[in-house]
């Protein structure tokens, strides 16, 4: 006897456990399987390299009868070309662990790119500020998303956030700090795909994409300039500097001409007084490449008068034990005598002075600032840093930066600003 609507109907209501199979006009092996007034199911028995295997369909409260053989015939057209229902389901269910192994958050995939990338990054500083502007501007919008799931309206929920207080958009009030988050999630969506954890284009991509949905930053925030000292005044400011430990980390880093990061990280292991040399590791360096900084005798007095703080590696000792100066407090100490200058300019003011008032060739300005000078071939073929040329520079400007100030008409100039 087949089965019917109405006695499918009777069956469910009664729940008399037993199996009930679709006869004449149903699907071959389709059963009813009750086994209570509350628990029924349908099942699909077949026979394959001549073992009997029963598939089931799902329950019949939420399956009807029609559905049921819908469902029951698709399944007998798979045994029909030779495909075992049971092994596909099985293999789609492995496929889906897999996948679900494979799903991270966003914020994980930022995590994992940050860890993966933790002997690469240019300073701890810069590290630490990669993840805090994610933390501020991303994650609070995508955090919590599928690092999959992630597209072109997700990345924009991002860059078009509304600020606090009407103060209008993320992408056009903060357009520098905007493009960077942008650029981050990129390449956390880059390192997600390289991993397995995400496929398809890169929705953050600026070229060819973004720019075409998002005006430039640079035309939503052009460039601000500030102003920096000029070389002539140096000599009036060294002298007016205090005997801080700030202030001599200022000196220091004008006498060496060398960014403040890496001024105020300075280690005393890094220091070899008897050579006159400072080498910088290249885990320090903008460039990730070593520097050796010739000190002048002017450097090598005011580091012999600097106190030591025992257990501290650091020559510019900070408040807190075991601590260097903060950048923070050195700009407050210019900024005591000059406000409103960097202390980045310094490094321009050494470069205007090197190619106005020196004899010294280019390349030794440029190597004596750690740039990189020439192209890879010409590199691989210099095997000399001119350290003996760059002390006479450094000697040179130290010499001026320590000679009696010169009143000056004008002891500022404006340099654009980038970061140090």
């Amino acid at each position: 006897m087949g089965l019917s609507v109405k006695r499918v109907q009777k069956l469910l209501r009664d729940g008399v456990p037993g199996r009930h199979t679709d006869g004449a006009g149903g699907v071959k092996g389709l059963m009813l399987c009750v086994e209570s007034k509350t628990s029924a199911h349908w099942l699909l028995r077949y026979q394959r390299n001549h073992v009997v295997r029963h598939m089931g369909l799902g329950s019949a409260r939420d399956l009807p009868l029609a559905s049921a053989r819908q469902k029951a015939s698709q399944e007998r057209e798979r045994i029909a070309r030779d495909i075992d229902p049971l092994e596909l389901k099985r293999k789609e269910r492995d496929a889906q662990r897999q996948t679900e192994a494979k799903r991270i958050t966003f914020r994980q995939a930022a995590e994992r790119y940050h860890e993966a990338h933790a002997a690469g990054w240019t300073s701890a500083m810069y590290a630490d500020e990669f993840l805090a502007s994610l933390r501020r501007w991303a994650y609070p919008q995508i955090g919590n998303l599928d690092v999959a799931a992630i597209d072109k309206d997700a990345v924009l929920r991002v860059l078009e956030q509304r600020l606090r207080h009407g103060e209008g958009t993320f992408w056009v009030k903060r357009a520098v700090t905007a493009d960077r988050v942008r650029n981050r999630i990129e390449r956390v969506l880059d390192f997600a795909a390289v991993r397995g954890f995400r496929t398809g284009d890169n929705p953050a991509r600026w070229r060819g994409y973004l720019q075409e949905a998002l005006p430039s930053p640079r035309r939503v925030s052009p460039v601000k300039h500030l102003p920096a000292i000029a070389f002539d005044a140096v000599p009036q400011l060294m002298a007016d500097l205090d005997a801080s430990v700030a202030a001599q980390a200022l000196r220091f880093t004008i006498l060496t001409a060398t960014r403040v990061g890496e001024a105020l990280g300075a280690r005393w292991d890094e220091i070899n007084l008897e050579a006159a040399e400072w080498m910088i590791p290249a885990s320090r360096m903008k460039s990730r490449r070593e520097h050796r900084v010739p000190l002048s005798p002017q450097v090598l007095e005011l580091l012999r008068g600097l106190y030591r703080e025992e257990g501290n590696p650091f020559v510019f000792v900070g408040t807190r034990p075991g601590t260097a100066v903060t950048q923070a407090t050195v700009l407050q100490a210019l900024r005591r005598l000059v406000p409103g200058v960097t202390v980045h300019g310094f490094r321009s003011a050494f470069s205007t002075w090197a190619h106005e008032r020196s004899r010294f060739s280019n390349h030794v300005i440029e190597l004596s600032l750690a740039h990189t000078v020439g192209t890879a071939v010409e590199r691989s073929y210099r095997r000399t840093d001119l350290a003996e040329q760059r002390r006479k520079l450094m000697e040179a400007w130290a010499k001026f930066c320590t000679s009696p100030p010169r009143a000056t008409a004008d002891n500022l100039v404006v340099m654009r600003e980038h970061a140090s």
